[in-house]
């Protein structure tokens, strides 16, 4: 191995795994990349890794590195690319080496490189030029830093590489720090976090951003720390007590009793149920489903039963979980039965659960039912309309006593459950059918509350907008032709129609800064296409909704300086369209 300057033992022993790996140092490896959707689903499951270091770490990155031509690399533990931020475009040199989203970067597939080296040994690492085990890639250098889970355990790796062959020791700190100022974020961020604790030998470190900090609940349970608290306090782990290693005092001191360590603790800003409900009311900007959100909470505090209304795909699930969560049961289990999907035969055993040896093929051992794992908890009936009579006689039994006998037992078992039911169908012309039980039906209405369509939300515009931010990998606006359309548009399948169309959308859009019309797939542009709200009457249109599509009118109409041909290919509608639009807003006779 010819090797043109001393390395570090680091270094050395990278080289040496990469020989093992059968790498040569004249030939360029092939790149190991992820196809298009496996890296959508590895980018969706990263998402709040991805947000923080997007908050946390790419604002003073760009502030230090903005005038050099950098990049801040986000990878996965398994060596993939999942996002990066900085320049835009890399030179010939870079863009050969496949530095890029879905490509691998361990050190088996690339030899010795900052991501894959410091996966390899869990440590920062810089890779300088000709510490490169590639050949051709000692025109670079790289700063990579791991980032730990509170819990202790390496989620990714934060990497600066630049186009020069030589990176000066501040650019390693710079990566550190940022991979700090994530973890901290992430500390506290975790549910129940309450209490914040700095620790440090001494007490001018506790605000240097190099201190230890543990993260607590109410009670003062360790539910995370960060890898230099684990060094100042190496007996310290999560699910303890900080009473435990630092006295009975730590809320209160700026002394450890235990370990004579500096302290600084305060409460984080908001209590855990606050800002809970910050985070649950972000998708209740609507009137309608703000008040529904608010009366089911009180209903369900007192375990009243809860029926739902609501097209397919309006979110009427998603409502329950986050009820759930938010509930004082939220410790306990969410059993969720869509009716509509169980064979007709198999409702009452999924449901009420069945005795050993109940029917052929049936588990010998029996089978405890959904009613009966709901216990304590919520049981979520889904598609409820759905349910055959048999099932339904059974149900009201229980909901009446309180109590399930399984299918083939005599004995009864007591249940204490918050029943929610949904529907997308009229359950009262299902009872005057004969196909729902009435005595059912005023069983299960506790409180009845609709969630509206998405076209009848006043808040859809930011609805579209949050579900961009969420599944575009970069900043990226949408053009307001684009937006004139999908507010026009029925969603007749609602947000879970919206969800995969901005999914799609965004990943078609890859690396461009604004999201156009003619970037959809033929597909979504016919959607789009198949049905348009601003031709309905007006008075079909929430006031919100129209006085978006008016003023995106008039907006796009002055861009167009008066052409109506050119104005109506814009916003995606006929020109006979635009001069009724027009001649309502009395911009033309």
């Amino acid at each position: 191995m010819t090797i043109k300057l001393p390395l570090p033992s680091t270094i050395n022993a990278s080289w040496l795994r990469s020989q093992d790996a059968g790498l040569q140092q004249q030939t360029s490896p092939e790149a190991l990349r992820l196809a298009r959707a496996e890296l959508a689903q590895r980018h969706q499951q990263h998402r709040v890794l991805i947000e923080t270091v997007e908050r946390y770490a790419y604002p003073l990155f760009e502030q230090v590195m903005a005038h050099s031509a950098s990049r801040l690399i986000l990878s996965d533990v398994d060596g993939y690319l999942i996002q990066h931020w900085g320049i835009k475009r890399y030179n010939d040199k870079l863009a050969n080496v496949a530095l890029e989203k879905g490509v691998n970067w361990l050190e088996q597939y690339k030899g010795t490189n900052a991501i894959g080296t410091a996966i390899a040994t869990g440590q920062a690492v810089s890779v300088i030029g000709e510490q490169h085990f590639i050949q051709q890639h000692r025109f670079m250098s790289c700063s990579a830093c791991p980032i730990f889970s509170p819990q202790g355990e390496m989620l990714a790796v934060l990497d600066i590489s630049s186009e020069q062959q030589r990176h000066t020791q501040q650019t390693m700190l710079l990566s550190t720090s940022l991979a700090q100022q994530v973890e901290t974020a992430l500390l506290c961020q975790l549910p129940e976090s309450y209490y914040r604790i700095d620790l440090a030998a001494q007490a001018n470190l506790l605000d240097s951003g190099w201190q230890g900090i543990v993260v607590a609940d109410s009670e003062g349970k360790i539910l995370g720390l960060n890898p230099m608290a684990r060094q100042l306090l190496k007996q310290l782990n999560v699910g303890q007590t900080l009473s435990t290693h630092l006295g009975e005092n730590w809320q209160r001191a700026n002394l450890s009793e235990c370990s004579q360590l500096h302290l600084q603790t305060k409460a984080l800003k908001s209590p855990p149920v606050a800002r809970k409900r910050s985070v649950l009311s972000a998708d209740m900007g609507d009137a309608r489903v703000n008040a529904a959100w608010q009366q089911a909470c009180k209903v369900v505090s007192k375990a009243i039963p809860l029926l739902i209304f609501g097209e397919t795909g309006v979110g009427k699930e998603r409502f329950v979980k986050q009820l759930h969560q938010q509930s004082q049961r939220a410790t306990k289990t969410l059993q969720a039965v869509n009716c509509a999907a169980l064979p007709n035969e198999l409702v009452e055993a999924e449901l009420f659960g069945y005795h050993a040896g109940a029917f052929t093929g049936a588990n010998p051992k029996g089978y405890l039912g959904k009613i009966r794992q709901a216990d304590g908890g919520f049981l979520f009936l889904d598609e409820i309309g759905e349910m055959p009579l048999a099932a339904q006689a059974r149900l009201l039994r229980v909901l009446q006593e309180r109590e399930v006998v399984p299918v083939g037992a005599n004995q009864s078992y007591s249940v204490d459950i918050q029943v929610v039911a949904a529907t997308h169908v009229n359950l009262q012309q299902r009872v005057a059918e004969g196909l729902f039980r009435e005595d059912l039906y005023y069983r299960l209405v506790g409180l009845q509350i609709t969630l509206p369509a998405l076209r009848e939300r006043s808040d859809i515009t930011q609805l579209i907008e949050k579900l961009h931010r969420r599944y575009c990998e970069h900043s990226q606006q949408i053009d307001s032709a684009l937006m004139s359309k999908m507010l026009s548009y029925s969603w007749p399948g609602n947000l879970r129609e919206l969800d995969n169309f901005m999914r799609v959308a965004c990943l078609m859009s890859e690396q461009q800064e604004c999201l156009y019309y003619a970037d959809l797939p033929e597909a979504l542009q016919q959607q789009l296409e198949s049905d348009q709200v601003i031709e309905r009457d007006d008075g079909d249109v929430p006031v919100e909704l129209q006085l978006a599509i008016e003023q995106n009118i008039v907006k796009v109409y002055q861009h167009c300086q008066g052409n109506i041909t050119q104005a109506a290919k814009r916003l995606g509608i006929s020109r006979n369209t635009l001069y009724r639009k027009l001649r309502q807003l009395k911009l033309k006779h």
